[in-house]
């Protein structure tokens, strides 16, 4: 007699608890980080605005930010760093995602965008 090879259906509903439990963090964890790419990318357009003031900064960024569905971070939020020769924009914030009552992931994040404009020293 030959004996049976496989897997229990214990085994299985165990493996698919842990499967479930996994894509379920991955599904709560994709926005956190397509909010943080979507901020990246504003903040490097934002930088790459030299000549306007803060309030024209922190007006666009709000602007963008409605259209991109960044909620984290406000304008007034926001680091900037503006003179002749260098325009800095930076913000750092965290962000909660609740797993379970009284379980959650906290996700820190900080990012500058912006660098200084060398002048030739020749």
């Amino acid at each position: 007699m030959r004996s049976q090879r496989g897997f229990s259906l214990l085994v299985v509903m165990a493996m698919a608890i842990v499967a479930a439990t996994v894509v379920l963090m991955f599904l709560k964890i994709i926005p956190v980080y397509s909010e943080y790419y979507a901020l990246k990318d504003t903040l490097d357009t934002l930088a790459s605005q030299t000549g306007k003031s803060d309030y024209e900064l922190r007006r666009d960024f709000s602007n963008r930010a409605i259209i991109q569905d960044i909620v984290s971070v406000k304008a007034q939020d926001l680091v900037i760093v503006s003179s002749p020769s260098v325009l800095g924009v930076g913000v750092r914030y965290s962000r909660e995602v609740p797993l379970k009552k009284g379980i959650k992931l906290v996700f820190d994040f900080e990012y500058q965008a912006g660098t200084p404009v060398l002048k030739d020293t020749q």
